[in-house]
């Protein structure tokens, strides 16, 4: 019930204050889908393969992309890290009941887990902006 409260809340906000594609000239890197209701471009990981890849050796994200790790299986503890990963993360772990916020930090080997049905990357910075805008009270965890 939650989850479908947040996606109702998550969707609203960014229909009501999306800004044009053609005002931000926002171009998708290969790969990535056009999102305009939120004005940002979306790479979903839905298989094994391409979640164990993720951002492994990526040298950049170009702004206002992100990655979502996607399971369409039930809750789990999800692991991440940044071990071949050279571009300071925002890693945004949502659940059911609970949304995490951790910084990743480049070539760490430290394993990053929380509960979570969903999970998404992005450039350090984006992911708090765009949802402390829904929640005030969000901040990194780590």
């Amino acid at each position: 019930m939650l989850l479908k409260i947040l996606k109702t809340i998550l969707i609203s906000f960014f229909s009501i204050n999306s800004i044009s594609l053609e005002s931000q000239n926002l171009k998708c890197d290969y790969d990535f889908k056009f999102m305009p209701d939120r004005n940002i471009c979306v790479k979903d990981l839905r298989d094994n393969k391409n979640r164990k890849q993720g951002l492994m050796n990526t040298e950049k994200l170009s702004q206002n992309h992100q990655v979502n790790f996607i399971w369409n299986n039930e809750r789990k503890i999800r692991c991440m890290w940044m071990k071949d990963t050279s571009i300071p993360l925002d890693i945004l772990f949502i659940d059911e009941s609970k949304i995490v916020l951790e910084k990743g930090k480049p070539f760490s080997t430290k394993k990053i887990c929380h509960p979570a049905l969903i999970v998404i990357e992005a450039n350090r910075g984006e992911l708090l902006e765009e949802y402390k805008k829904i929640d005030s009270s969000l901040k990194y965890e780590n």
